[in-house]
């Protein structure tokens, strides 16, 4: 957007809206809606509180609670008092809370009332209760290389990491990203996605605030509430997993076609003739795929789905400035076509911090010609497209063949009586591992047979599953993936219905 040459940082982004947008909504929950300009003089209000308790720029603080304007408010004052937010999801169980609390080492917490309170922490009804500055004045010099978000992930090796994100890095990527989807100022967004978490806080909020646009948001997912929002607001910008696009054709499959002109699927685990299917029967007309991960800024690639795909995967073009290749196993690039180890390099990779690190000292990054290993399995095609075909970690060995569980799941999600579907690899004494298909029935039940002859007329024959098992729903993480571990636990202990074995 042109007028962001004189936005530097998240700071200084807030208080341009505020004076070219200022009436607009920017945005809004269950019990307020705010415009740019009210949004950034009640951030003021924080940002002077917070100098007020010895916050310095640099400093990180911790914003502890759901999607709700109050939550906005208090992230955006850290970053005009020149501070690093660090978001932490309300939903996260006190010890691994304090777990984090202990690993980042913030200077102050502030926090709703949606969880159990942190001691020392600051209530946002107290911020709300000061007075309030009207008038903007002087940012704190921040170096746009510095963090402007520290987010914790999980994702890549297990082990908790602190991931620093810069004010140059997120303005750059999620204005770049703000073009791809061509957002509009008049959009209204929806904001169910935990903004703890990068595609809520980035891949939502950011962008909205980017193109001068709103954000309805929602402090968690609950489908009945989101239909009657759905019913009752214009909401034209659908994003988040495949979950709640199978709840909406599941519930209401005309409640979203009145208004939504986009849908973003923040997800690897996509199956574009199921998601283009669900676009069609919901009446959306544009639908977006988007990958990434915490350590790049929350953003690799991204691509839109045509209405009659031709493959099971979406293929995305990776982001400008970023660099993405497939490699063997000894790193070699491998040609177009075939799977391998997903990496990529550019400026939006982060180094993620180790202990409690003093995050003033700068982000630190790697040397340029370092590729991030992203532990995901994926292709690129030959104009450089990238299609995600599962995670390294994922991979199920039978007799001897790589079989990648997306690939199963896709051609499953095509058949009629599949709702949901994820495979797991189960042991197996004389293939070494079989393939465990655990399925969401639609109105008309499969049989385990017909599940069967489904997948062999379209896949080789060591890729069909061996057993299926039906659940009621499948186990999923906070961030509403599906719970891979959970799954391969119930496998490998044999519990559940499992039904229809076929010993190929």
């Amino acid at each position: 957007m042109a007028d962001l040459v004189d936005a530097r940082t998240l700071g200084e982004l807030c208080e341009l809206r505020a004076r070219t947008h200022p009436t607009r909504p920017a945005v809004r929950d269950d019990e307020l809606e705010l415009d740019f300009a009210s949004l950034a003089a009640r951030a003021r209000v924080v940002a002077r509180f917070l100098g007020e308790q010895g916050v310095q720029v640099g400093d990180r603080v911790v914003v502890h609670g759901a999607n709700r304007v109050t939550w906005v408010v208090a992230a955006y004052g850290v970053l005009l008092a020149g501070a690093t937010v660090v978001p932490i999801g309300h939903r996260v169980p006190d010890a691994e809370r304090q777990g984090l609390l202990d690993l980042l080492a913030p200077r102050l917490v502030l926090q709703d009332d949606s969880g159990t309170a942190v001691p020392g922490g600051i209530a946002f009804s107290r911020l709300e209760a000061l007075a309030p500055v009207p008038e903007p004045s002087d940012l704190p010099a921040v170096d746009p290389t510095s963090p402007a978000l520290v987010l914790t992930s999980s994702g890549t090796s297990g082990a908790v990491k602190a991931v620093p994100m810069s004010h140059a890095q997120l303005l750059r990527m999620y204005d770049d990203v703000r073009t791809a989807l061509d957002v509009e100022q008049d959009d209204v967004w929806l904001g169910v996605v935990p903004l703890a978490h990068s595609f809520g806080i980035n891949g939502i909020l950011l962008v909205a605030f980017l193109a001068g646009a709103c954000v309805r948001l929602l402090p968690d997912y609950r489908p009945e509430r989101l239909v009657r929002v759905l019913r009752s607001e214009r909401v034209s910008v659908l994003a988040g997993p495949p979950t709640i696009y199978h709840d909406l054709a599941e519930i209401d499959p005309g409640v979203a076609g009145a208004h939504t002109r986009l849908a973003i699927v923040g997800s690897t685990e996509v199956s574009a003739p199921d998601t283009a299917r669900l676009a069609r029967r919901l009446a959306i007309p544009r639908v977006v795929v988007g990958y990434g991960m915490t350590e790049t800024c929350g953003t690799v690639a991204v691509g839109e789905l045509p209405a009659d795909p031709d493959d099971l995967l979406p293929w995305m073009s990776p982001m400008p400035g970023v660099e993405v290749r497939v490699c063997d196993d000894s790193g070699a690039p491998l040609p177009p076509g075939v799977p391998g180890a997903v990496q990529v390099r550019g400026y939006p990779v982060s180094r993620p911090y180790a202990g409690a690190p003093d995050l003033r000292a700068g982000l630190q990054p790697g040397h340029p010609d370092e590729w991030f290993d992203t532990r995901d399995v994926g292709r690129l095609d030959a104009h450089g497209r990238l299609a995600i075909v599962g995670r390294t970690d994922d991979t199920v060995i039978v007799s001897g063949f790589n079989v990648f569980p997306r690939e199963v799941e896709a051609v499953l999600r095509e058949h009629p009586g599949v709702a949901d579907v994820a495979v797991v690899g189960g042991p197996d004494a004389r293939r070494g591992q079989r393939l465990v298909a655990c399925v969401v029935v639609a109105d008309e039940p499969p049989t385990p047979e017909a599940l069967t002859a489904h997948v062999r007329a379209r896949l080789t024959g060591y890729k069909v599953p061996s057993e299926f098992v039906f659940l009621d729903e499948l186990p999923r993480t906070r961030t509403e993936k599906v719970s891979r571990a959970a799954l391969r636990g119930r496998v490998d202990a044999g519990t559940g219905p499992i039904s229809g074995a076929t010993d190929r």
